[in-house]
């Protein structure tokens, strides 16, 4: 076999731009989600206050959770402008406790924060609260980063 090119940092940076992009459409699409159900909630004159107050809240946490998400583009980003070996070396290292630390630990946060909730509507909480951890749950499998040194070592071996 020929031997492979290892990938520059640009392409490094783009795979995990697209990679982190996907991750924010599905949290945005958990926003949406959260916010219909408030506002059918709200406008349902039947649906209690808490429900409504729960599915808003949510949708706010699942918004939060997007923008620190987006933070790790910046370290990237920075991480990239300064060009050189050790700056990026260390902002990846950065960038990992970013996610480790920040982003996955309010994304604990909002799952915690769904199963103490209390919902008048038990139905509707188990369905959306069935559907929004498996969501999270994808959200952080992509989160969580593979360790490089394995990846490193399957590909010398190669």
């Amino acid at each position: 076999m020929g031997e492979q090119k290892k990938p520059t940092v640009r392409e490094v940076l783009w795979r995990k731009k697209r990679a982190r992009d996907r991750v924010l459409a599905a949290v945005g699409n958990l926003c949406d989600e959260a916010w219909a159900l408030f506002e059918k909630l709200a406008a349902d004159r039947s649906a209690t206050a808490r429900d409504a107050v729960t599915a808003r809240e949510m949708s706010l946490r699942l918004r939060s959770l997007a923008y620190i998400i987006e933070g790790e583009h910046y370290i990237d980003r920075i991480a990239f402008e300064l060009r050189t070996k050790e700056v990026y070396m260390t902002a990846a290292e950065v960038s990992k406790a970013y996610v480790s630390e920040m982003v996955l630990a309010f994304l604990d946060g909002i799952l915690n924060y769904g199963r103490r909730c209390k919902w008048d509507d038990k139905a509707l909480e188990k369905e959306y609260m069935a559907s929004l951890e498996a969501s999270l749950e994808e959200v952080r499998a992509a989160l969580t980063p593979v360790p490089e040194q394995a990846v490193a070592s399957d590909e010398s071996e190669d």
